[in-house]
Protein backbone atom coordinates (compact mmCIF):
# COMPACT_ATOMS: atom_id res chain seq x y z
CA UNK A 1 0.00 0.00 0.00
CA UNK A 2 1.09 3.58 -1.01
CA UNK A 3 2.39 5.09 2.20
CA UNK A 4 1.36 8.84 1.71
CA UNK A 5 3.25 10.11 5.60
CA UNK A 6 0.97 12.79 5.58
CA UNK A 7 1.63 13.76 9.07
CA UNK A 8 5.39 14.15 8.42
CA UNK A 9 4.76 16.41 5.82
CA UNK A 10 4.76 20.02 5.69
CA UNK A 11 1.24 21.86 5.51
CA UNK A 12 0.40 22.16 1.61
CA UNK A 13 3.40 20.17 0.43
CA UNK A 14 3.02 17.17 -1.41
CA UNK A 15 4.35 13.71 0.18
CA UNK A 16 7.11 11.74 -1.42
CA UNK A 17 6.84 8.39 -2.21
CA UNK A 18 8.91 5.85 -3.84
CA UNK A 19 6.72 4.02 -6.59
CA UNK A 20 8.43 0.87 -6.63
CA UNK A 21 8.26 0.60 -2.60
CA UNK A 22 5.33 2.02 -1.94
CA UNK A 23 2.60 0.94 -4.50
CA UNK A 24 1.94 -2.08 -4.96
CA UNK A 25 1.77 -4.04 -8.44
CA UNK A 26 -2.14 -3.78 -8.70
CA UNK A 27 -2.29 0.06 -7.74
CA UNK A 28 0.01 0.60 -9.59
CA UNK A 29 -2.20 -0.55 -12.34
CA UNK A 30 -5.62 0.00 -11.35
CA UNK A 31 -5.33 2.98 -9.02
CA UNK A 32 -3.85 5.87 -11.29
CA UNK A 33 -6.19 8.08 -13.29
CA UNK A 34 -4.53 9.80 -16.63
CA UNK A 35 -2.74 13.23 -16.10
CA UNK A 36 -5.13 14.48 -18.44
CA UNK A 37 -8.31 13.09 -16.87
CA UNK A 38 -7.31 14.53 -12.72
CA UNK A 39 -6.67 17.88 -15.02
CA UNK A 40 -10.23 17.97 -16.49
CA UNK A 41 -11.72 17.09 -12.82
CA UNK A 42 -10.47 18.29 -9.42
CA UNK A 43 -13.75 16.49 -8.18
CA UNK A 44 -11.51 12.83 -10.00
CA UNK A 45 -8.17 14.24 -8.22
CA UNK A 46 -9.62 14.83 -4.99
CA UNK A 47 -10.98 11.03 -4.87
CA UNK A 48 -7.80 9.79 -5.82
CA UNK A 49 -4.82 12.16 -4.11
CA UNK A 50 -6.39 13.25 -1.04
CA UNK A 51 -3.41 16.46 -1.07
CA UNK A 52 -2.84 19.51 -2.88
CA UNK A 53 -1.92 17.88 -6.68
CA UNK A 54 -1.05 21.37 -8.94
CA UNK A 55 2.38 20.63 -8.60
CA UNK A 56 1.82 17.68 -9.99
CA UNK A 57 -0.24 18.25 -13.30
CA UNK A 58 2.21 19.25 -16.07
CA UNK A 59 -1.00 19.55 -18.55
CA UNK A 60 -2.97 22.91 -17.98
CA UNK A 61 -6.96 22.55 -17.46
CA UNK A 62 -8.49 23.98 -20.62
CA UNK A 63 -11.57 25.91 -20.79
CA UNK A 64 -13.72 28.95 -22.36
CA UNK A 65 -14.71 30.29 -19.10
CA UNK A 66 -12.36 32.98 -17.49
CA UNK A 67 -12.60 33.46 -14.05
CA UNK A 68 -12.12 37.38 -13.39
CA UNK A 69 -11.18 39.78 -9.91
CA UNK A 70 -14.36 41.87 -8.71
CA UNK A 71 -11.21 44.00 -7.65
CA UNK A 72 -8.99 44.47 -10.74
CA UNK A 73 -11.23 43.28 -14.03
CA UNK A 74 -11.67 46.06 -16.64
CA UNK A 75 -13.88 46.25 -19.20
CA UNK A 76 -13.33 46.48 -22.79
CA UNK A 77 -13.01 49.68 -24.62
CA UNK A 78 -16.32 50.17 -26.52
CA UNK A 79 -15.34 50.37 -30.50
CA UNK A 80 -18.34 52.13 -32.47
CA UNK A 81 -19.23 52.66 -35.77
CA UNK A 82 -21.75 54.93 -35.88
CA UNK A 83 -21.37 56.22 -31.55
CA UNK A 84 -23.75 55.70 -29.34
CA UNK A 85 -25.92 54.28 -31.96
CA UNK A 86 -24.28 51.36 -33.56
CA UNK A 87 -21.61 48.86 -32.76
CA UNK A 88 -18.60 48.38 -34.80
CA UNK A 89 -19.59 44.45 -34.35
CA UNK A 90 -23.14 42.91 -33.99
CA UNK A 91 -26.29 42.52 -35.40
CA UNK A 92 -28.78 46.06 -35.18
CA UNK A 93 -32.13 46.57 -36.64
CA UNK A 94 -34.02 49.50 -38.38
CA UNK A 95 -37.74 48.84 -38.61
CA UNK A 96 -40.94 50.43 -39.90
CA UNK A 97 -43.96 50.40 -41.56
CA UNK A 98 -44.09 50.51 -45.44
CA UNK A 99 -43.63 54.01 -46.43
CA UNK A 100 -41.88 55.04 -43.27
CA UNK A 101 -39.04 55.80 -45.61
CA UNK A 102 -36.37 53.80 -43.74
CA UNK A 103 -34.80 52.64 -46.69
CA UNK A 104 -34.28 55.65 -47.83
CA UNK A 105 -32.87 56.64 -44.61
CA UNK A 106 -30.98 53.41 -44.37
CA UNK A 107 -29.14 54.72 -47.72
CA UNK A 108 -28.26 57.60 -46.59
CA UNK A 109 -26.74 56.83 -43.54
CA UNK A 110 -24.42 53.92 -45.12
CA UNK A 111 -23.13 56.76 -47.42
CA UNK A 112 -22.69 59.06 -44.29
CA UNK A 113 -20.81 56.59 -42.70
CA UNK A 114 -18.76 56.27 -45.81
CA UNK A 115 -18.01 59.82 -45.89
CA UNK A 116 -17.17 59.97 -41.54
CA UNK A 117 -19.87 62.28 -41.40
CA UNK A 118 -22.41 62.29 -38.22
CA UNK A 119 -25.56 59.67 -38.34
CA UNK A 120 -28.44 61.74 -36.31
CA UNK A 121 -25.94 64.01 -34.90
CA UNK A 122 -23.41 61.39 -33.90
CA UNK A 123 -19.71 60.69 -34.81
CA UNK A 124 -18.93 57.52 -37.18
CA UNK A 125 -15.51 55.79 -38.19
CA UNK A 126 -15.38 56.01 -41.55
CA UNK A 127 -15.73 52.34 -43.12
CA UNK A 128 -16.86 50.79 -46.39
CA UNK A 129 -20.78 49.28 -46.67
CA UNK A 130 -22.25 46.64 -48.58
CA UNK A 131 -25.99 47.03 -49.48
CA UNK A 132 -27.67 43.79 -50.00
CA UNK A 133 -30.68 44.61 -52.05
CA UNK A 134 -33.05 41.14 -50.94
CA UNK A 135 -36.33 43.09 -52.75
CA UNK A 136 -36.90 45.86 -55.59
CA UNK A 137 -33.12 45.88 -56.40
CA UNK A 138 -33.76 47.55 -59.34
CA UNK A 139 -35.83 50.45 -57.07
CA UNK A 140 -32.64 50.31 -55.02
CA UNK A 141 -30.79 51.46 -58.08
CA UNK A 142 -32.51 54.69 -58.85
CA UNK A 143 -32.36 55.58 -54.84
CA UNK A 144 -28.84 54.91 -55.16
CA UNK A 145 -28.72 56.88 -58.44
CA UNK A 146 -30.23 59.98 -56.63
CA UNK A 147 -28.15 59.67 -54.12
CA UNK A 148 -25.13 59.84 -55.76
CA UNK A 149 -26.20 62.86 -57.64
CA UNK A 150 -26.76 64.56 -54.00
CA UNK A 151 -23.68 63.52 -52.53
CA UNK A 152 -21.09 62.62 -54.68
CA UNK A 153 -18.87 59.82 -55.57
CA UNK A 154 -17.73 57.21 -52.67
CA UNK A 155 -14.41 56.24 -53.49
CA UNK A 156 -15.77 52.80 -53.97
CA UNK A 157 -16.27 52.53 -50.55
CA UNK A 158 -20.17 51.88 -51.49
CA UNK A 159 -21.14 48.65 -53.04
CA UNK A 160 -24.46 47.12 -54.12
CA UNK A 161 -25.99 43.15 -54.19
CA UNK A 162 -29.20 42.76 -55.98
CA UNK A 163 -29.64 39.20 -55.04
CA UNK A 164 -31.56 37.94 -51.94
CA UNK A 165 -30.14 35.72 -49.55
CA UNK A 166 -31.49 32.73 -48.22
CA UNK A 167 -30.50 32.96 -44.54
CA UNK A 168 -32.18 29.99 -43.40
CA UNK A 169 -30.01 28.13 -45.80
CA UNK A 170 -26.23 26.99 -44.46
CA UNK A 171 -24.90 27.22 -48.37
CA UNK A 172 -26.35 30.52 -48.87
CA UNK A 173 -24.57 31.70 -45.39
CA UNK A 174 -21.72 30.15 -46.64
CA UNK A 175 -21.55 31.61 -50.23
CA UNK A 176 -22.64 35.29 -48.92
CA UNK A 177 -19.64 34.88 -46.22
CA UNK A 178 -17.49 34.61 -49.67
CA UNK A 179 -19.18 37.33 -51.31
CA UNK A 180 -18.30 39.41 -48.34
CA UNK A 181 -14.88 38.69 -48.29
CA UNK A 182 -14.15 39.67 -51.72
CA UNK A 183 -15.96 42.69 -50.99
CA UNK A 184 -13.80 43.69 -48.49
CA UNK A 185 -10.44 42.54 -50.37
CA UNK A 186 -11.62 44.73 -53.17
CA UNK A 187 -12.13 47.50 -50.89
CA UNK A 188 -8.72 47.04 -49.27
CA UNK A 189 -7.33 47.31 -52.30
CA UNK A 190 -8.67 50.91 -52.57
CA UNK A 191 -7.70 51.77 -48.82
CA UNK A 192 -10.57 51.12 -47.36
CA UNK A 193 -12.39 48.66 -44.34
CA UNK A 194 -15.53 46.93 -44.79
CA UNK A 195 -17.99 48.16 -41.48
CA UNK A 196 -21.28 47.48 -42.53
CA UNK A 197 -23.50 45.31 -44.29
CA UNK A 198 -27.41 46.62 -44.58
CA UNK A 199 -29.73 43.76 -45.78
CA UNK A 200 -33.19 45.32 -46.61
CA UNK A 201 -35.48 43.63 -45.90
CA UNK A 202 -35.17 40.40 -43.18
CA UNK A 203 -38.64 38.88 -44.92
CA UNK A 204 -37.40 38.79 -48.04
CA UNK A 205 -34.44 36.97 -46.77
CA UNK A 206 -35.87 34.67 -44.57
CA UNK A 207 -38.28 32.63 -47.28
CA UNK A 208 -40.69 30.22 -46.19
CA UNK A 209 -39.79 30.61 -42.61
CA UNK A 210 -42.16 31.92 -40.37
CA UNK A 211 -40.98 35.30 -38.28
CA UNK A 212 -43.17 34.39 -35.26
CA UNK A 213 -41.34 31.08 -34.04
CA UNK A 214 -37.75 31.19 -32.60
CA UNK A 215 -37.31 27.63 -33.89
CA UNK A 216 -36.92 29.91 -37.38
CA UNK A 217 -35.99 32.90 -36.59
CA UNK A 218 -33.22 31.96 -33.75
CA UNK A 219 -31.02 29.78 -36.04
CA UNK A 220 -30.76 32.92 -38.52
CA UNK A 221 -29.91 35.50 -35.77
CA UNK A 222 -27.09 32.89 -34.98
CA UNK A 223 -25.99 32.49 -38.10
CA UNK A 224 -25.63 36.48 -38.22
CA UNK A 225 -24.13 37.20 -35.33
CA UNK A 226 -21.60 34.48 -36.19
CA UNK A 227 -20.69 36.10 -39.58
CA UNK A 228 -20.44 39.53 -37.89
CA UNK A 229 -18.24 38.28 -35.51
CA UNK A 230 -15.88 36.25 -37.99
CA UNK A 231 -15.50 39.38 -40.17
CA UNK A 232 -15.28 41.82 -37.81
CA UNK A 233 -18.42 43.67 -39.13
CA UNK A 234 -21.99 45.15 -38.52
CA UNK A 235 -25.02 43.99 -40.07
CA UNK A 236 -28.12 45.99 -39.97
CA UNK A 237 -31.31 44.32 -40.85
CA UNK A 238 -34.01 46.77 -42.25
CA UNK A 239 -37.44 44.91 -41.43
CA UNK A 240 -41.43 45.81 -40.71
CA UNK A 241 -43.29 46.80 -37.79
CA UNK A 242 -46.38 44.93 -37.27
CA UNK A 243 -50.35 45.57 -37.97
CA UNK A 244 -49.85 47.02 -33.93
CA UNK A 245 -46.71 49.94 -34.99
CA UNK A 246 -46.75 50.46 -31.13
CA UNK A 247 -45.37 46.98 -31.00
CA UNK A 248 -42.36 47.01 -32.77
CA UNK A 249 -40.77 44.74 -35.05
CA UNK A 250 -42.94 42.24 -36.82
CA UNK A 251 -42.36 38.64 -35.78
CA UNK A 252 -40.46 36.86 -32.88
CA UNK A 253 -39.57 39.13 -30.05
CA UNK A 254 -36.27 37.86 -30.00
CA UNK A 255 -35.43 39.51 -32.39
CA UNK A 256 -35.15 43.11 -30.65
CA UNK A 257 -33.79 41.06 -27.29
CA UNK A 258 -30.90 39.95 -28.83
CA UNK A 259 -30.08 42.61 -31.47
CA UNK A 260 -27.36 45.15 -30.16
CA UNK A 261 -29.22 48.06 -31.51
CA UNK A 262 -33.40 49.20 -32.40
CA UNK A 263 -34.09 52.04 -34.77
CA UNK A 264 -38.03 52.30 -34.99
CA UNK A 265 -39.48 54.86 -38.01
CA UNK A 266 -43.49 56.15 -38.45
CA UNK A 267 -45.14 57.08 -41.01
CA UNK A 268 -44.40 60.13 -42.08
CA UNK A 269 -46.94 63.29 -40.89
CA UNK A 270 -49.49 66.00 -43.02
CA UNK A 271 -46.40 67.93 -43.77
CA UNK A 272 -43.90 64.40 -45.05
CA UNK A 273 -41.76 64.57 -41.67
CA UNK A 274 -40.88 61.27 -40.71
CA UNK A 275 -39.59 60.15 -37.52
CA UNK A 276 -37.11 57.82 -36.03
CA UNK A 277 -36.48 56.76 -32.38
CA UNK A 278 -33.87 55.02 -31.05
CA UNK A 279 -35.34 52.19 -29.35
CA UNK A 280 -32.87 50.47 -28.54
CA UNK A 281 -28.45 51.05 -28.27
CA UNK A 282 -27.16 48.40 -26.17
CA UNK A 283 -23.85 50.08 -24.03
CA UNK A 284 -25.71 53.43 -25.17
CA UNK A 285 -28.26 55.89 -24.17
CA UNK A 286 -31.61 54.80 -25.99
CA UNK A 287 -34.80 57.09 -26.32
CA UNK A 288 -33.98 59.79 -28.82
CA UNK A 289 -35.71 61.13 -32.05
CA UNK A 290 -34.54 62.05 -35.23
CA UNK A 291 -36.85 63.51 -38.13
CA UNK A 292 -36.23 64.06 -41.74
CA UNK A 293 -38.34 64.68 -45.11
CA UNK A 294 -37.78 63.04 -48.55
CA UNK A 295 -36.78 65.19 -51.63
CA UNK A 296 -37.59 64.74 -54.88
CA UNK A 297 -34.65 64.43 -57.30
CA UNK A 298 -35.40 63.93 -61.60
CA UNK A 299 -33.52 61.19 -62.35
CA UNK A 300 -34.09 61.32 -66.57
CA UNK A 301 -36.35 60.66 -69.20
CA UNK A 302 -38.03 56.79 -69.78
CA UNK A 303 -38.30 55.56 -72.85
CA UNK A 304 -42.22 57.71 -73.28
CA UNK A 305 -40.18 60.58 -72.25
CA UNK A 306 -41.87 60.94 -68.81
CA UNK A 307 -40.16 61.80 -66.55
CA UNK A 308 -38.19 59.46 -63.79
CA UNK A 309 -37.55 60.63 -60.21
CA UNK A 310 -36.22 59.53 -56.29
CA UNK A 311 -35.93 61.29 -53.43
CA UNK A 312 -33.10 61.55 -50.93
CA UNK A 313 -33.16 62.10 -47.54
CA UNK A 314 -32.84 65.75 -46.01
CA UNK A 315 -32.34 66.46 -42.06
CA UNK A 316 -35.29 68.16 -40.01
CA UNK A 317 -36.79 69.16 -36.80
CA UNK A 318 -38.81 66.75 -34.76
CA UNK A 319 -42.34 68.35 -34.89
CA UNK A 320 -44.18 69.16 -32.04
CA UNK A 321 -46.97 66.70 -31.92
CA UNK A 322 -50.45 68.68 -30.86
CA UNK A 323 -49.29 71.61 -28.67
CA UNK A 324 -48.07 68.62 -26.23
CA UNK A 325 -48.75 71.41 -23.23
CA UNK A 326 -52.12 71.25 -23.56
CA UNK A 327 -53.01 67.70 -24.41
CA UNK A 328 -51.37 66.67 -20.95
CA UNK A 329 -53.59 66.51 -18.41
CA UNK A 330 -53.65 67.01 -14.64
CA UNK A 331 -50.09 66.40 -12.99
CA UNK A 332 -48.42 66.31 -15.95
CA UNK A 333 -49.56 69.51 -17.50
CA UNK A 334 -48.31 70.96 -14.24
CA UNK A 335 -44.42 69.86 -14.07
CA UNK A 336 -44.84 70.79 -18.08
CA UNK A 337 -46.07 74.17 -17.24
CA UNK A 338 -42.81 73.67 -14.39
CA UNK A 339 -40.71 72.87 -17.10
CA UNK A 340 -41.71 76.27 -19.58
CA UNK A 341 -41.42 78.52 -16.06
CA UNK A 342 -37.58 77.07 -15.50
CA UNK A 343 -36.29 77.74 -19.48
CA UNK A 344 -38.62 81.18 -19.62
CA UNK A 345 -36.85 82.41 -16.37
CA UNK A 346 -33.22 81.44 -18.08
CA UNK A 347 -32.97 78.43 -14.26
CA UNK A 348 -31.66 76.42 -16.74
CA UNK A 349 -27.81 75.03 -16.94
CA UNK A 350 -25.03 73.56 -20.07
CA UNK A 351 -26.24 70.54 -21.15
CA UNK A 352 -24.19 67.39 -21.10
CA UNK A 353 -21.64 66.71 -23.60
CA UNK A 354 -22.95 63.43 -24.95
CA UNK A 355 -24.26 61.79 -28.32
CA UNK A 356 -27.73 63.34 -29.97
CA UNK A 357 -27.15 66.62 -27.61
CA UNK A 358 -26.88 69.65 -29.78
CA UNK A 359 -23.70 72.34 -28.96
CA UNK A 360 -25.13 75.07 -26.66
CA UNK A 361 -28.20 72.74 -25.77
CA UNK A 362 -29.54 73.75 -21.87
CA UNK A 363 -30.75 71.44 -19.52
CA UNK A 364 -32.57 71.70 -16.35
CA UNK A 365 -31.72 70.44 -12.84
CA UNK A 366 -34.66 67.67 -12.02
CA UNK A 367 -34.51 68.80 -8.26
CA UNK A 368 -35.45 72.47 -9.77
CA UNK A 369 -38.29 71.21 -11.73
CA UNK A 370 -39.51 69.07 -9.05
CA UNK A 371 -39.53 72.14 -6.90
CA UNK A 372 -41.23 74.22 -8.86
CA UNK A 373 -43.70 71.71 -9.88
CA UNK A 374 -44.52 71.66 -6.37
CA UNK A 375 -44.93 75.79 -6.09
CA UNK A 376 -47.01 75.53 -8.89
CA UNK A 377 -49.77 72.57 -7.33
CA UNK A 378 -48.13 69.29 -7.88
CA UNK A 379 -48.04 68.41 -3.91
CA UNK A 380 -51.07 69.17 -1.82
CA UNK A 381 -51.03 69.04 1.77
CA UNK A 382 -51.56 65.43 3.25
CA UNK A 383 -49.32 63.62 0.42
CA UNK A 384 -47.04 60.65 1.76
CA UNK A 385 -43.72 61.08 0.65
CA UNK A 386 -44.52 57.78 -1.22
CA UNK A 387 -47.54 59.79 -2.99
CA UNK A 388 -45.22 63.01 -3.93
CA UNK A 389 -42.65 60.37 -5.29
CA UNK A 390 -45.18 58.12 -7.27
CA UNK A 391 -46.83 61.87 -8.59
CA UNK A 392 -43.74 63.03 -9.66
CA UNK A 393 -42.45 59.82 -11.08
CA UNK A 394 -45.82 59.60 -13.33
CA UNK A 395 -45.70 63.65 -14.61
CA UNK A 396 -41.89 63.18 -15.54
CA UNK A 397 -42.48 59.92 -17.37
CA UNK A 398 -45.72 61.53 -19.01
CA UNK A 399 -43.66 64.71 -20.41
CA UNK A 400 -40.61 62.19 -21.95
CA UNK A 401 -43.06 59.86 -23.39
CA UNK A 402 -44.85 63.16 -25.03
CA UNK A 403 -41.56 63.68 -26.77
CA UNK A 404 -40.86 67.07 -24.61
CA UNK A 405 -37.88 65.72 -22.71
CA UNK A 406 -35.07 63.51 -22.15
CA UNK A 407 -34.00 62.38 -19.03
CA UNK A 408 -30.47 62.19 -18.09
CA UNK A 409 -29.37 61.09 -14.87
CA UNK A 410 -30.00 63.85 -12.34
CA UNK A 411 -30.68 66.50 -15.94
CA UNK A 412 -33.91 67.09 -17.96
CA UNK A 413 -32.64 68.15 -21.86
CA UNK A 414 -36.34 69.43 -23.26
CA UNK A 415 -36.84 68.80 -27.02
CA UNK A 416 -39.34 71.10 -28.50
CA UNK A 417 -40.22 75.02 -28.58
CA UNK A 418 -36.55 75.70 -27.42
CA UNK A 419 -38.25 74.70 -25.32
CA UNK A 420 -42.04 75.17 -24.40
Amino acid sequence: MLDLNLAASPAGRVPTYDPETDWGEDERVNAVEPASDIARSPAIAATVYPFPIAPLLEVPRRSKFEVEDFDTLEPPAMVWRVKGLWPSSGVCVVAGPSGSGKSFWVLDAGARVCRGLQVVGRKSNTCGVVYIASEDGAGVKLRIKGLRLAVGLLGHRFDFVGQAPDLTDVDDIDDLRGTLIEASARMKCHGHELGIVFIDTLSASIPGADENTAKDMSPVLAALQTLAQDLGLLVVLVAHTGKDETRGVRGWSGLRANADGLILFEEGNAEGVRVGTLTKVKNGSAGDKFAFTLRQVPLGHDADGDEINTCVVDEADVPVTNAPVKRLNGNARIVAQALGYLIDNSVTHPALNMPGVKPGKRSVAMEEWKARAGEMGLFVQGDTPANRRQKWHRAVVACRDAGMVRIEGEWAIPLQRDEL
